[in-house]
């Protein structure tokens, strides 16, 4: 598969789920699609469609902006800010009405057109501490 089309499926990747407000879309991910998200445990595919879904119930406008990608071979690297408005409750954190801006990277695993796996980090400790949670 040619790069920009791995790119262009990792893109879509994250657009579909700030289309849907959850995900990711089951369309573009592989049967045995995998997520490994910070330290958080591997997930499947329905288990990263709940995570998703409680990512943005907390933060309802929550989009991956993406700053920049590169491809080599099956694999994409995607460089991403997480923007939201915390107005709901996430990870038994009431509503902050606070803004985040947080950087993430994720690595995405093409085959066959779709999403096979996703090993992404993010700024975990930034983000609590722009939720006022952490000093």
């Amino acid at each position: 598969m040619a790069t920009a089309t791995s790119e262009a499926v990792a893109r879509g990747f994250f657009e579909a789920q700030d289309r849907m407000r959850g995900g990711p879309d089951p369309d573009l991910c592989a049967p045995d699609y995998v997520a490994r998200l910070a330290s958080i445990p591997p997930m499947t595919l329905a288990d990263h469609q709940g995570f998703a879904t409680a990512f943005y119930g907390g933060f309802p406008d929550l989009v991956h902006a993406i700053d920049e990608t590169f491809a080599q071979g099956d694999r994409v690297v995607v460089r991403f800010t997480l923007r939201g408005t915390h107005r709901g409750e996430f990870l038994g954190i009431p509503a902050t009405n606070k803004v985040i801006d947080v950087g993430a990277i994720a690595i995405v695993t093409v085959r066959d057109g779709r999403v096979a796996e996703i090993r992404g980090e993010f700024d975990q400790l930034g983000m609590m501490r722009q939720l006022g949670v952490v000093a």
